[in-house]
């Protein structure tokens, strides 16, 4: 596959034992890119977090490795992640067990809004969701803007 794409929203539901059943577009690339094994999180923003294991290994690596553990900021930016990580894979109805401290950090009870991110997706309950898709509507035009004022900074950085 080469590159993991995850794209669409979902809104499915966690049965009595709390597990979840994956879209079936996302269990396939979780199946192609890591034999259904993946990584579940503490998202940036009280949503729940799903890699691929492959790339949550890429993300560890390249990210959480690099960082100096001598400063605070370091060990609390990885913390927010090592503290609340398990790894788990799709049981063979597609299904994955959601903990309880990771139902307890994103607020989902029962409804779960699952969004694709492209090289992950993520579960948020259908209230906070609803708070967060309105900031970003809101901050859309001010974030895109500064973006693009910083890949010119970069790029003229870079002599491009």
């Amino acid at each position: 596959m080469g590159q993991i794409r995850f794209r669409g929203f979902f809104i499915h539901n966690l049965d009595d034992r709390k597990r979840l059943a994956i879209p079936s577009q996302f269990r396939n690339v979780l199946v192609h890119e890591s034999e259904g094994k993946l990584i579940l999180t503490p998202g940036y923003d009280r949503e729940i977090a799903i890699y691929a294991l492959k790339t949550w290994e890429k993300f560890e690596e390249n990210e959480l490795l690099t960082l100096s553990m001598d400063r605070i900021q370091s060990r609390r930016y990885r913390r927010h992640f090592t503290f609340g990580t398990k790894e788990d894979h799709l049981d063979a109805q597609g299904r994955i067990l959601i903990p309880a401290f990771l139902l307890e950090h994103s607020g989902i009870e029962k409804e779960v809004v699952v969004v694709g991110e492209i090289d992950y997706f993520t579960l948020w309950s259908p209230q906070q969701y609803e708070v967060f898709s309105k900031e970003v509507e809101k901050a859309y035009l001010e974030d895109a803007e500064s973006i693009e004022n910083l890949r010119r900074r970069n790029n003229e950085g870079s002599g491009r």
